[in-house]
């Protein structure tokens, strides 16, 4: 009878024992499950966190870029010629003291406007609007050179200064859009779709578009409908998306000419 019984009790304990390890293992199991998920999930957030920080530098720099110009401009009389080197060095494309005529697209002229080129893959294209009237200046519209469109007469002091470039804006607000200079395609909203060939919206003064990753992995960082020798880019408020993550900032010869009067002295 005591023996039955110890060794029923003994065989109440080996069970028990088997119980509790098979439990340990099942516990095991989960935990790694849940250790697996905690990691993709932080890997994940990671992931988040660090591509909104390079949005949020894209749009900074571009935003920076566009102060620039628009100081340039209102100093100059005009907007900077760009950097249409293979290379790209950062200054300006000049022709003596001129912007070369056609040289309407290339990189940012960083050094020439002051600023320290950044690496060559983060380097920003910028395009500008030239409409060259050697017959008559004052309709002219060629942004990238400084010209007196206005009729002063060389001892006056508003002689070849920022009222000239406004009015290039303005005789450039005046003229179709046309592929052949800078122009915006849509935005993916209510601009129309992001198509250069379809959905030709608007020409601008200038636009530039800072490229961030290859989020389309053709070997470049600038994404569709970008490339180094397009004069069109999507609409500024269109949203970064898989495939497309260029910030783009650009200003119509209608806005550039009201900002600029706005801060004549």
């Amino acid at each position: 009878m005591n023996a039955g019984f110890f060794y029923s009790k003994g065989q109440g304990h080996r069970s028990a024992r088997a119980h509790q390890l098979g439990l340990s293992l099942l516990e095991v199991a989960i935990a790694l499950v849940v250790a697996g998920l905690l990691s993709w999930a932080s890997f994940s957030a990671y992931e988040t966190v660090t591509s909104q920080q390079e949005i949020e530098r894209g749009r900074a720099e571009g935003q920076q870029l566009q102060s620039i110009l628009r100081a340039f401009a209102l100093r100059h009389g005009r907007l900077p010629c760009p950097d249409v080197g293979v290379a790209a060095s950062g200054y300006e494309s000049l022709a003596g003291l001129e912007c070369a005529a056609g040289n309407q697209l290339g990189w940012f002229p960083y050094v020439s406007l002051g600023l320290q080129i950044p690496q060559e893959a983060l380097r920003a294209r910028y395009a500008v609007f030239r409409a060259r009237r050697d017959d008559n200046r004052l309709r002219d519209a060629d942004l990238a050179v400084s010209l007196e469109r206005t009729g002063d007469v060389e001892s006056e002091a508003n002689y070849n200064d920022v009222t000239d470039l406004i009015a290039g804006l303005n005789n450039a607000s005046g003229l179709s859009v046309a592929t052949s200079r800078p122009h915006l395609t849509g935005d993916a909203g209510a601009a129309g779709a992001i198509n250069c060939t379809t959905n030709v919206v608007m020409s601008v003064a200038y636009w530039v578009v800072v490229p961030l990753k290859d989020a389309d992995n053709n070997g470049n960082r600038l994404d569709a409908p970008h490339a180094t020798t397009s004069l069109c880019a999507a609409g500024p408020s269109a949203p970064l998306r898989f495939g497309a993550d260029d910030v783009v900032v650009a200003e119509s010869p209608a806005q550039l000419a009201g900002w600029l009067r706005q801060s004549l002295p």
